[in-house]
C-alpha cells in the first residue's frame, strides 16, 4: 500500500479542473498491471473519507460476507460508480484451537481453565517480581519460542487437570483457519463499510438514487440492514433540517403577513410568489446547469424573505388606495403598480449586484461551494421579480372580485 500526494497549483493559473485531473489520473494509471488504483481528492469540508459511504450491518460475520459478495457484484454493474471497495479483507492464515467439551467435562476442566494454560504456554504469565538494587523486574514464565512455533508442536502443549496430564491435541481440534483483518462495529451491529465515489461531472445523488435502487432488489434475512454513512449520510440528515427551516420560514412568513396586511386570504395571494421563486430556482439551475446542492438549498431558504417584498409593495399600497380613495381593485392596481415599480426595481438592483461577486465565482478557495448560492439567489429573485408583477395583481384583481373585506369598514367592496 503507498500514497502519493499531488498538489495543483492556483485554480486561476491552469486551465483544467480537479476532476478533469483526476479522470486523467485513471485513465492513466489504470494499465499499471496488479495494481488497485483510488483516485480522489479531500472533500469541500477537509475530510478525507469517499464521498459515498454505507454499511451492510448483521450479526453473523458468515452471512455478511455471503450478502457481502452479492453487493459486490450488483454495484459494480451501476456505471458511474467508481472506486467501489469495502472492508472486508480476508486475513493471513491463522491457528484456531476448538475445544472438545464432551472431553473437558470428562476430566473436570474448564474452557476457561484449557485458555489460561494455552496462554501461559504461549504467552506466558507473570509469576514474581525480582527486585534488585532498587528496581523491579517481571518475571515471566513461558515456554520458548522453538517449542511452539508450528501447529504441531502446539498440540502438544501439556495440559494438567485433576484428572492427570493431557495433550493438548486430546483435549480441543486445532486447525488452520483465516481471520478477518478488520471487524467493524456500527450501532451495536457488525458491519461491513462499502466506497465509492461518482464519475467526475457527474451529481452524487444520481449515483446514490441507483445504489438504493439496488438495495431495493435484495431479500437481506431478519436482522440485516443498509445504511447510509459519511457524506451522503450528513448531506441527507442536513436536507431533512433544512426543509423543516423551509417549512418553518413559511409559515412564520405568512403568519407576519397575516398580522400586517389585517388578513388572512391575502398573504396566500403573497405566498404564491414564494412558488413563483423555486421555479425561478429551477429554471436558473438548468440555464447555468448547476446541480442542486446544500448550497443552493440555503439559497432557496433566504429567497423566502426576499421574494415576498414586491408582491407586500403591491397589496399593502394598493388596499391603502382603495381605503382612502374607495376605487375598485382594478383601479387600485392601475395605480399602485406603476407607483411601486421603482423601488421594486432598486431593491431588485441592490440585491443582485451584492450576490454578483458570488455568481462569478470571484476569489479562489471554496468558490465552488459559494457560486450555488449567488447563482439561485440572482436567478430566482430576477425570473420571480418578473413574475411578480403580471402574476400577483391578475390573482389580486381575480379574487377580490369575489371576496374583498375592506379592513377599516368590514364590509365588502368591489
Amino acid at each position: 500500500m503507498a500514497s502519493l500526494m499531488v498538489q495543483l497549483i492556483d485554480a486561476k493559473d491552469r486551465d483544467i479542473k480537479i476532476s478533469d485531473m483526476i479522470a486523467k489520473f485513471r485513465v492513466d494509471l489504470k494499465e499499471i498491471p496488479n495494481a488497485k488504483i483510488k483516485v480522489d481528492y479531500g472533500t469541500r469540508l477537509g475530510a478525507q473519507e469517499a464521498p459515498i459511504q454505507f454499511f451492510l450491518l448483521g450479526q453473523d460475520l458468515e452471512q455478511l460476507e455471503i450478502i457481502k459478495e452479492q453487493v459486490v457484484k450488483e454495484m459494480k454493474s451501476i456505471p458511474r460508480l467508481i472506486d467501489f471497495d469495502n472492508s472486508a479483507r480476508p486475513g493471513k492464515p491463522e491457528i484456531t484451537i476448538y475445544p472438545k467439551r464432551e472431553k473437558l467435562t470428562e476430566v473436570n476442566l474448564t474452557i476457561t481453565d484449557l485458555a489460561f494454560s494455552i496462554r501461559a504456554a504461549i504467552e506466558g504469565i507473570q509469576s514474581v517480581k525480582c527486585r534488585e538494587m532498587g528496581n523491579e523486574y517481571d518475571i515471566t514464565v513461558t515456554l520458548d519460542d522453538e517449542s511452539v512455533n508450528s501447529p504441531e508442536k502446539i498440540a502438544n502443549i501439556t495440559i494438567a487437570t485433576h484428572q492427570g496430564v493431557f495433550r493438548l491435541a486430546q483435549l480441543a481440534d486445532i486447525k488452520f483457519t483465516t481471520g478477518f483483518t478488520k471487524i467493524l462495529h456500527r450501532d451495536k451491529y457488525t458491519s461491513i463499510m462499502f466506497t465509492g465515489a461518482s464519475e467526475p461531472n457527474v451529481p452524487l445523488g444520481n449515483v446514490t438514487s441507483e445504489i438504493e435502487k439496488k438495495w431495493s432488489s435484495f431479500n437481506l434475512p431478519s436482522g440485516y440492514y443498509f445504511r447510509w454513512g459519511g457524506n451522503v449520510k450528513m448531506m441527507n440528515d442536513m436536507i431533512k433540517d433544512m426543509m423543516f427551516a423551509f417549512f418553518l420560514a413559511t409559515l412564520l412568513t405568512y403568519l407576519l403577513l397575516s398580522a400586517i396586511l389585517e388578513s388572512f386570504w391575502q398573504p396566500l395571494i403573497i405566498m404564491v410568489t414564494v412558488l413563483l421563486g423555486l421555479l425561478s430556482v429551477i429554471i436558473a439551475l438548468f440555464i447555468t446547469k448547476t446541480n442542486f446542492s446544500f448550497t443552493s438549498l440555503m439559497a432557496v431558504i433566504m429567497l423566502i424573505g426576499i421574494v415576498v417584498n414586491n408582491a407586500i409593495l403591491i397589496l399593502d399600497y394598493t388596499n391603502q388606495l382603495r381605503r382612502e380613495k374607495g376605487l375598485l381593485p382594478k383601479d387600485a392596481l392601475l395605480e399602485a403598480c406603476p407607483t411601486k415599480l421603482k423601488p421594486q426595481i432598486m431593491a431588485f438592483i441592490a440585491i443582485i449586484l451584492g450576490m454578483l461577486p458570488l455568481a462569478l465565482g470571484f476569489g479562489d478557495a471554496g468558490k465552488e461551494l459559494r457560486m450555488p448560492l449567488g447563482i439561485v439567489s440572482i436567478g430566482g429573485l430576477f425570473i420571480s421579480t418578473i413574475f411578480t408583477l403580471f402574476v400577483i395583481p391578475a390573482v389580486y384583481n381575480l379574487l377580490s372580485k369575489a371576496k374583498f373585506v375592506d379592513p377599516l369598514s368590514r364590509e365588502k367592496v368591489g
